[in-house]
C-alpha cells in the first residue's frame, strides 16, 4: 500500500522530443486517464507478451503484413481494371441488346451540306483527284526524261574493288556533263 501512494505522489520528469511528446499526449487520452497508466499499461503489455520493437519475430511480421497488405491492392487494382476495361463494356452491349437500341441504326450528320457549296467543274476535278489530259502528258514527259537522265547517270557508275578496303562505286562524270544533267533535271 505505500508503493502505491509513493507511486502516486512521485513524479519525474523524462526530457522527450516536442513531437513525439504531442503524440503521446493524444495517444494517452485514448488509453487510460492519465499519462502515468498509459506507460505502464504499455510496459505491462510489452514485458506479458515478452516483444521488444527490434525483436525479429515482430520485424518479420511487420514484413509479413506489409507484403500481404500489397498483395490485397494488388488485387484490388486488378479486379478495377478487370471491371472497367471487360465487365462494364459487355454489360452495356447485352444491356444494349436487350433493350434494342444496338438494332437501331444511328444517322449519322453529314460534315458538308453538298448542295450549300457550289463548285466549278474544275474544283470538282481537283476533289475527285481528276487531272486534265495536258497535265497528265507534261507529267508522262517530265518521267521519260527523267528516266533517261538516270540512265545516263546509272551508266557511267563503275564498281571499284580495292586492294584493301571495301568496294566502292565510282561515280564518272566530268563537270560539263554533270551540269548537263542538273540543266535537264531543273528544266532550264
Amino acid at each position: 500500500m505505500e508503493t502505491d501512494n509513493k507511486r502516486k505522489s512521485t513524479f519525474s520528469a523524462i526530457s522527450i522530443n516536442r513531437i513525439t511528446a504531442e503524440r503521446f499526449r493524444a495517444y494517452s487520452k485514448i488509453v487510460s486517464r492519465s499519462h502515468s497508466e498509459t506507460i505502464d499499461a504499455m510496459i505491462d503489455f510489452f514485458e506479458k507478451t515478452k516483444i521488444t520493437p527490434r525483436n525479429e519475430v515482430m520485424i518479420s511480421f511487420i514484413r509479413f503484413q506489409n507484403y500481404v497488405i500489397g498483395r490485397f491492392d494488388y488485387l484490388e487494382e486488378l479486379l478495377r481494371t478487370m471491371e472497367r476495361e471487360q465487365i462494364i463494356p459487355t454489360h452495356d452491349m447485352l444491356k444494349s441488346l436487350f433493350d434494342g437500341t444496338a438494332l437501331r441504326k444511328k444517322e449519322q450528320p453529314l460534315l458538308v451540306d453538298k448542295m450549300v457549296i457550289r463548285m466549278t467543274k474544275e474544283e470538282w476535278d481537283m476533289e475527285e483527284g481528276k487531272v486534265s489530259f495536258e497535265r497528265y502528258h507534261d507529267v508522262i514527259k517530265a518521267r521519260g526524261k527523267d528516266r533517261r537522265v538516270f540512265s545516263k547517270v546509272l551508266d557511267s557508275i563503275t564498281k571499284v574493288e580495292p586492294t584493301f578496303g571495301k568496294t566502292y562505286f565510282k561515280l564518272e562524270i566530268d563537270e560539263t556533263e554533270l551540269d548537263g544533267i542538273r540543266q535537264e533535271l531543273s528544266g532550264k
